[in-house]
């Protein structure tokens, strides 16, 4: 199962970490932006010279609406107590964890795919799209599908039983990871949210149709051999009465 994912985003009080990925309390320091180096400088220097060097905490800086584009912040997870840099609203470091950790559960060669379009999601979300769509290619044919195009994939899935929710998903990933391909209607530029809500969605996927499956079969093989011969003669009387009518 996928823990709980909140993206960072600026100002929030809480948030999954970009560093140890914990939904957890985020404080807040923000400071003017003199230049990259000074923001790195402070960032790494750690939280303490930065508080002095603003003289205000986070809390009078946001009710005095000094939120600008001059300014520059850094948010510190309450657990790892590790730094995030952000520029105009925007993580500019650390850049490679801001989209959900994948499902164990994930075939390895679809989580190698994964993890890559989790590391550009931040620099392009337009790539990572893409990536995803290449990811979800490559699961469908490990959850029953027979090797095809995505889009006849999907339908073959839908006409062994697929739930009506996991293929709203399928497609959504098809859909928007096309634009990203053979860009269309839909603009990904800088569009991290829809990059993000992709990642949830391919989990969601692996959650329902890998995840789910395994705990259900290792509870099921758990029940009594005589047990299992009674449903398997319950589920023959239900079909030859189904035929029947």
């Amino acid at each position: 199962m996928t823990q709980k994912y909140v993206p960072p985003r600026y100002g929030e009080n809480s948030f999954s970490c970009p560093t140890c990925s914990a939904h957890t309390q985020q404080h807040w320091y923000e400071i003017k932006l003199f230049g990259p180096n000074v923001v790195e400088y402070k960032a790494f220097a750690g939280l303490r010279e930065v508080q002095d060097d603003i003289g205000e905490t986070w809390d009078s800086i946001k009710e005095n609406g000094y939120f600008a584009d001059n300014l520059g912040a850094v948010s510190k997870c309450l657990v790892c107590e590790e730094v995030a840099v952000w520029v105009e609203g925007k993580i500019v470091y650390p850049l490679t964890h801001l989209a959900p950790l994948p499902n164990l559960d994930m075939p390895e060669d679809v989580m190698k795919i994964y993890v890559e379009a989790r590391k550009v999601s931040t620099l392009s979300p337009t790539a990572s799209t893409a990536l995803l769509r290449l990811a979800l290619e490559k699961l469908l044919p490990q959850v029953g599908a027979q090797k095809a195009k995505i889009d006849t994939m999907i339908g073959d899935l839908v006409s062994q039983g697929l739930p009506k929710e996991v293929e709203k998903a399928l497609d959504s990933l098809r859909v928007i990871g096309n634009e990203a391909v053979h860009p269309g209607t839909i603009d990904l530029k800088d569009n991290t949210d829809v990059s993000i809500a992709l990642f949830k969605l391919l989990n969601v996927v692996v959650d329902r149709m890998i995840t789910q499956k395994r705990e259900i079969d290792e509870i099921y093989s758990l029940i009594p051999e005589n047990k299992l011969k009674g449903i398997e003669d319950r589920n023959n009387r239900a079909l030859k009465i189904q035929k029947n009518e």
